[in-house]
């Protein structure tokens, strides 16, 4: 019976020391040999990501850190993404970067005058987003755009151009709420301060074209008033990006005079007053110019292969310019 108790306390003394050993080993020791990235894919188990993690060699075994997830209950906390595993964690610290997503964040610059298609382009071959298709079709959803600021359209035109940081594969609605946010604290004070008669649609509508007519920001509010002026004499506005956007991956280089007569509710040479839609993502000084409009009497203008344009108040001083500085349509 003695040596029944002697045996009995030297197996409490062994578990009470592997415990021990076993929950300093957990707690404090270092498994992270070196810098390492890792991508969590979504909508897998814990067991599957303690199992790429092993095989990234981030943890030597995944059957501790499973073991963890589970006594602690937090598999359904686990969130996907990339992730950059330091040299020198620890089982606790690679679990706490799983369950906050301290995902690794990289840099996109959203150009201002880009529409929406192009704006799909840039973020998928940032693998921001899986599917172009899946982003246009969300941007053009009505049902699913109804909590967003927008024209009841789509997303155009309120998607603000800047630079951003996302994760690798995000939710596609988590990044057009954020551009969105950014377009509502960018815009929406500077609209509300303009006392501008124009609702904000018209606004960004009338923006984005003066956008895409011209990345030269100092001419932007002479451009605007030539679009003005042009309105209150109820003449067409006949802008030529306007024609691309409503025929858009139809013209391929150059558009044509057959390009001019093809009807599309976005062509201002057939149409009168702004198109439906914005047909760009303006930048802030696009939206400042549509506000605020230089006062001239200018009704046309013709772009320079310079980069800048030359404004005319007649027909006649137009045609002038167009065969004095080669403008080709």
């Amino acid at each position: 019976m003695k040596r029944f108790f002697i045996y009995l306390t030297v197996v409490i003394i062994f578990i009470i020391t592997f415990s021990c050993l076993f929950n300093f080993y957990i707690k404090y020791y270092p498994i992270t040999t070196q810098e390492t990235f890792v991508e969590i894919p979504p909508n897998i188990n814990a067991k599957v990501i303690c199992k790429i993690l092993e095989s990234k060699k981030v943890i030597p075994t995944y059957k501790i850190l499973y073991f963890i997830i589970k006594i602690t209950n937090s598999e359904k906390n686990l969130k996907a993404g990339e992730y950059k595993f330091e040299k020198g964690l620890t089982y606790p610290d690679i679990l706490k970067i799983l369950i906050k997503g301290r995902v690794v964040l990289y840099r996109t610059t959203i150009p201002e005058g880009l529409n929406i298609y192009e704006i799909a382009e840039i973020l998928k071959k940032r693998d921001v987003i899986d599917s172009e298709k899946d982003f246009i079709n969300f941007c053009f959803d009505k049902n699913k755009i109804k909590k967003f600021l927008n024209n009841n359209f789509s997303m155009e035109g309120y998607l603000f151009p800047d630079t951003y940081k996302f994760n690798k594969h995000e939710n596609i609605s988590k990044v057009i709420t954020v551009m969105n946010e950014n377009f509502i604290k960018k815009v929406l004070p500077v609209y509300k301060n303009s006392g501008s008669y124009m609702t904000l649609n018209e606004v960004i509508i009338l923006a984005s074209i003066i956008q895409k007519e011209t990345y030269n920001k100092p001419e932007m509010p002479v451009i605007a008033s030539v679009f003005y002026n042009r309105l209150k004499r109820g003449m067409r506005l006949q802008s030529d990006p306007t024609i691309i956007y409503g025929l858009w991956g139809e013209i391929k280089g150059r558009i044509k005079k057959s390009d001019l007569k093809k009807y599309t509710d976005y062509n201002t040479y057939l149409i009168y007053g702004l198109p439906p839609t914005p047909i760009s993502n303006p930048g802030l000084a696009a939206i400042k110019a549509a506000l605020n409009p230089a006062k001239t009497k200018y009704l046309y203008f013709v772009a320079t292969k310079r980069g800048y344009h030359v404004f005319a108040k007649t027909y006649k001083e137009h045609l002038r310019n167009i065969r004095k500085y080669l403008r080709v349509r």
